[in-house]
């Protein structure tokens, strides 16, 4: 069972989530591509063209290459492409700086890896007994490539192990400061400290308190 306390969502997971709550996107059925751009205010065209998407005014628009095999790369693609349009990557992407082109084409990845399967929803869903079968369970749920699930999942355990040693770390530093703090310490170990203390007046090394 995976302890979901322990997992910290990114700030764009959280703007996905913040997103899909104000359009009504609640579950992985509602995932839908004419859906979302629907409520969105985006135009969704299926084309015998490579992918993009642009902006012009008010105007917002997706194309998704139609000829993208299976089904799963043309729903990647709308994804990715709606990640460029709601972080603002606008204008021709093919004149930019190739540092720069690819920093935009990883931030959309990421945006799409996050919209697909939503960590919100993921929460909800009941795992399947063996580890091994969670990529294919969330492949089929969220219909998106095996690949991209695997990565998604590896995200996952990562982040709730990360989530389990920052906490630990924060328990052993306040574990510390306790032990530090005279307050909390037994009789016994504030009475061998006053002895300690009066044997370092009596011998005349005084003793600094910083």
């Amino acid at each position: 069972m995976l302890q979901w306390n322990y997992y910290m969502p990114t700030e764009l997971e959280k703007r996905i989530t913040a997103l899909y709550q104000s359009i009504g996107i609640k579950s992985p059925e509602d995932l839908q591509e004419e859906l979302i751009a629907t409520r969105l205010g985006i135009k969704l065209r299926y084309e015998n063209a490579p992918s993009l998407s642009f902006e012009k005014g008010r105007y917002r628009c997706i194309v998704i290459d139609k000829t993208l095999k299976p089904k799963e790369e043309q729903r990647k693609q709308f994804f990715h492409e709606l990640g460029h349009l709601l972080r603002g990557h606008a204008g021709d992407q093919s004149v930019l700086p190739g540092l720069f082109r690819g920093l935009q084409e990883e931030q959309a990845d990421h945006f799409a890896k996050y919209a697909l399967m939503p960590y919100y929803m993921i929460q909800k869903l009941d795992m399947p007994e063996y580890e091994q079968d969670v990529p294919y369970m969330l492949a089929s749920v969220f219909k998106v490539p095996i690949d991209l699930a695997r990565e998604r999942w590896d995200q996952i355990k990562r982040r709730i192990a990360r989530g389990k040693w920052d906490l630990a770390c924060i328990e052993y530093e306040r574990n510390r400061y306790r032990k530090a703090d005279p307050s909390n310490w037994c009789d016994e170990a504030k009475k061998m400290f006053r002895l300690a203390i009066q044997r370092k007046m009596q011998k005349g090394q005084g003793v600094v308190i910083r």
